[in-house]
């Protein structure tokens, strides 16, 4: 993992920092408490005066070095009850991400002694944090794991996790599918629905087939210009703000939204997989984009228009709330908001 530990202020944090130092590039046995305390500027006494041995600072630097992941799994954990259907994914994704930066700050320097000690202390930092994904998930889905929940931990700790966390990964990267499966089945989700439960962030190569999904769609969207819309595409991709669910090549659902404007600006489902909760999942992933509270809008058709029956159930069954009437491309339409909660907008029944 990747971020080196800040210490402030104290002559315990710069003996702590100096160990950290030494042990990264010379391991454990290589570092003694003379070579710590030349590095930190002070006598052997005052190594002893806050620390009782060798092993006591080291553990002092796994605590440091591991206190910002800590604070960042628990963000993820966080973040998670307000985005379920992304959570199992944000969690490995942040671990692959970090585990990356890593390899490539100390890859050539590090020890295997303080590589083994990195890894076994991670994979003890991330199994609780793992068994509370497992019950966010299992309650949001209503299913049960295959095996009992702390089994299912240990499985995902000692086998995805410490995928990730070897030092060979190609393994792992070219088994990521194969993976994902069996993290599938273990969560006792059926390969069907695991392909249908987790939007994605849109990326360029997903343009055709959201065109083609648009397409699809376009009567249902007035004044909606299919030239000018595509070019629109790439910016909000850049932006971050176009999810999808996606299924080989073929676009499934999609959605753009604005943060600057706290706005849902579109939001389709190919017709044969409407009733699959997927637009339901988007609205959960674009609410979890902003702070609690915000006031999260979506421009409609008017409750008199039958072309907008589908579309402003969906809202309302979500929370939306009718506001202002208005007019979209000299269309009338109205506009409908919702206060984003703490939790996922997904009402328990659907």
């Amino acid at each position: 993992m990747s971020r080196k530990p800040v210490t402030e202020g104290g002559k315990r944090d710069k003996i702590t920092q100096a160990a950290m130092e030494l042990f990264l590039k010379q391991g454990y046995d290589g570092t003694s408490v003379r070579n710590i305390m030349s590095r930190a500027g002070g006598e052997i006494g005052l190594f002893y005066y806050y620390f009782k041995s060798k092993d006591d600072v080291f553990d002092a630097v796994l605590d440091l070095f591991f206190a910002h992941y800590d604070a960042d799994f628990a963000a993820i954990i966080a973040h998670g009850r307000r985005n379920p259907c992304r959570l199992m994914q944000e969690f490995f994704e942040y671990m692959e991400r970090e585990t990356a930066k890593f390899r490539a700050e100390y890859a050539d320097q590090l020890h295997r002694t303080v590589r083994w000690a990195i890894r076994e202390h991670t994979l003890t930092l991330i199994e609780p944090y793992l068994r509370q994904v497992i019950d966010i998930q299992s309650a949001y889905y209503g299913v049960s794991t295959a095996l009992s929940p702390e089994a299912t931990a240990l499985y995902l700790t000692h086998g995805v996790g410490n995928a990730i966390l070897h030092e060979d990964a190609t393994t792992y990267f070219r088994e990521r599918a194969e993976i994902k499966k069996g993290v599938g089945l273990l969560m006792g989700i059926s390969a069907d629905v695991q392909d249908l439960s987790i939007p994605f962030p849109a990326v360029p190569g997903d343009i055709p087939g959201w065109m083609a999904l648009v397409h699809t769609v376009k009567d249902q969207f007035p004044g909606l210009r299919e030239a000018e819309y595509e070019t629109l595409l790439a910016t909000y991709m850049e932006r971050g703000e176009a999810w999808v669910y996606r299924k080989n090549e073929k676009i499934l659902a999609a959605v753009l939204f604005s943060r600057e404007r706290r706005e849902l600006d579109f939001l389709a489902v190919s017709p044969e997989y409407r009733r699959r909760l997927l637009a339901e999942r988007l609205v959960e992933t674009v609410a979890a984009q902003f702070p609690v509270g915000t006031t999260l809008c979506v421009t409609t058709y008017r409750g008199d228009d039958p072309r907008g029956a589908a579309a402003r159930a969906l809202y309302k069954h979500l929370g939306f709330a009718e506001g202002e009437l208005t007019e979209a491309f000299d269309y009338p339409c109205q506009t409908l908001t919702l206060t984003v909660p703490d939790g996922t907008p997904i009402p328990k029944q659907a």
